[in-house]
């Protein structure tokens, strides 16, 4: 069975077509036990009615990260980071990790302190357990993480699930980390205080791990996905996968006072960093509008640290993301971020 055509290349396809292709080969075998294909991540069903979850990333020098960018510490919280978001965008609770790794025979013994120094402090905050992977020899530093968790049958949160008339929220901010990695690209002054934040915000992200098993367990919310490569592209996955349109309006979007300040500074438009660039972890989500007033409530006790924030509604359509300032339609001159496409 052939799923490539003649001369078509994983550039041409792009990253997300590339996965359509291999998922139209591997369809599962056992559709009573297995879904997910599609998702954040893999869920394994038992008669338990508590489900496995299981997701992995994998993160290469100088394509994912520059040691000259990243310190070793950060470099190990952020590369286990982007697995556990994975299954708090389920809605579950992460409990194990599996690594492998390749490193470079004379990788010094102080960087490999600090970066299992910073994957274990994000073990322990979450209450992870590393049980196991494997290692190898490498031209390069090569982080392949496999994380795992559970999730109650009836809390899991399907990219396939928003509806017709949910309203679109968001918690935590975006476009810090987009805006980290320019500056971190184009070489500005790292210890100014603004370049600081926002680097500190792409090197070593917040996750929402409890945030996301609140809205979970609330009943209310549909249908969830965490923003890895920017809300343009990750909505999209959200309404390819539930067959609806997305309105959103970048006038609700939570934008920091560091993120204008810097933008204002070099000409960016901080919209379009907040919409296209990824890696925030934030969590999109769509939910019951007739339970706006509660969730905001509720969650606010709870979170008072964590920005809660509506930005639009679900409506039918072409399975398109619509962006808006104002009553204006927002045409943006970026797109989100693809491994292939991407420069």
């Amino acid at each position: 069975m052939n799923i490539f055509k003649e001369n078509e290349s994983p550039e041409e396809l792009g990253e997300f077509g590339l996965i359509d292709r291999i998922m139209g080969m591997f369809e599962p075998k056992n559709d009573h036990d297995f879904t997910g294909l599609g998702d954040d991540c893999a869920v394994i069903r038992n008669a338990s009615g508590r489900s496995l979850l299981i997701t992995t990333d994998i993160m290469l020098e100088e394509g994912h990260f520059r040691r000259e960018w990243i310190s070793a510490e950060d470099l190990g919280y952020k590369s286990l980071a982007a697995n556990l978001s994975d299954i708090s965008a389920m809605g579950g609770s992460p409990h194990y990790a599996l690594l492998s790794i390749g490193l470079p025979p004379d990788t010094s013994p102080d960087w490999l302190n600090d970066f299992f120094s910073g994957a274990n402090q994000l073990c322990e905050s979450h209450g992870v357990n590393l049980i196991g992977g494997n290692t190898t020899k490498s031209g390069s530093i090569i982080i392949n993480y496999t994380a795992l968790g559970f999730i109650n049958d009836e809390n899991i949160l399907w990219r396939s699930a928003a509806k017709l008339g949910d309203k679109i929220g968001l918690i935590g901010k975006v476009g810090e980390s987009g805006a980290g990695l320019r500056l971190l690209q184009e070489a500005y002054d790292k210890e100014k205080p603004n370049h600081k934040h926002l680097i500190k915000a792409h090197n070593r992200p917040t996750l929402l791990i409890n945030e996301a098993k609140f809205l979970a367990d609330t009943g209310s919310v549909h249908a969830m996905i965490d923003l890895s490569d920017g809300i343009q592209s990750d909505a999209g996955h959200i309404t390819k996968q539930s067959g609806v349109t997305f309105s959103i309006n970048a006038d609700r979007l939570p934008l920091s006072k560091q993120l204008f300040e810097v933008c204002d500074k070099y000409s960016w438009s901080a919209e379009e960093i907040a919409l296209t660039a990824g890696e925030d972890y934030s969590l999109l989500f769509t939910f019951d509008s007739k339970k706006e007033d509660f969730l905001k409530r509720r969650f606010r006790e709870l979170f008072p640290e964590t920005v809660f924030s509506v930005i639009g509604d679900v409506k039918e359509g072409d399975a398109e993301v619509l962006f808006f300032k104002g009553n204006e339609k927002l045409e943006l001159h970026k797109q989100g971020f693809d491994q292939f496409k991407s420069k």
